[in-house]
């Protein structure tokens, strides 16, 4: 009993500060802050070619789509809400990945190369420390993507935010 005296108050101000840190964490907002890195930097590869719709995106993992982004690809689910350090995801994005064995159809031997990936000839460029910051943040809470997202064709996306820019310089 005396144990559970001395240590219950040690625990409550370690409650008090992991929930303040983590409340300090500011939320992450598909619209503003997911969406258009996906744009910028998955969707070309990882997204639905209108010209021809019988292309299937690489590892067949769909960024341009709620749906099929929550079901993943080849390698299985890639967004594991809650769980950056588990979804597949967020750990590309830091560098190879060894291939899961259950993979089906896949040479279990060579790892899953970081993302994006490096053009031919090149050497791999990560994207920005922010922005995997904010998928991290984002899939550890919760990997909210509104249903009402409809996200669209990268092409597209650049030239509206062109046009708001542009409004808004007005």
């Amino acid at each position: 009993m005396k144990t559970l005296v001395r240590t219950l108050p040690v625990f409550v101000i370690a409650l008090a500060a992991a929930s303040a840190a983590w409340a300090q964490e500011p939320k992450v907002d598909f619209v503003r802050d997911i969406e258009p890195i996906f744009q910028a930097s998955c969707i070309k590869c990882h997204g639905l070619n209108p010209r021809d719709p019988h292309h299937h995106p690489a590892a067949r993992l769909r960024l341009d789509d709620r749906v099929a982004a929550f079901k993943g690809g080849r390698s299985g689910k890639v967004i594991i809400p809650g769980d950056a350090r588990r979804s597949l995801l967020y750990r590309l994005l830091n560098g190879p990945v060894p291939r899961p064995k259950k993979a089906a159809g896949l040479d279990s031997d060579k790892d899953i190369a970081a993302m994006p990936k490096a053009k031919r000839g090149q050497k791999w460029k990560p994207l920005p420390a922010r922005e995997v910051a904010l998928i991290k943040a984002w899939i550890n809470q919760g990997a909210v993507w509104p249903a009402s997202v409809k996200t669209i064709p990268a092409k597209a996306w650049h030239a509206r935010r062109k046009t708001a820019k542009e409004t808004s310089a007005d």
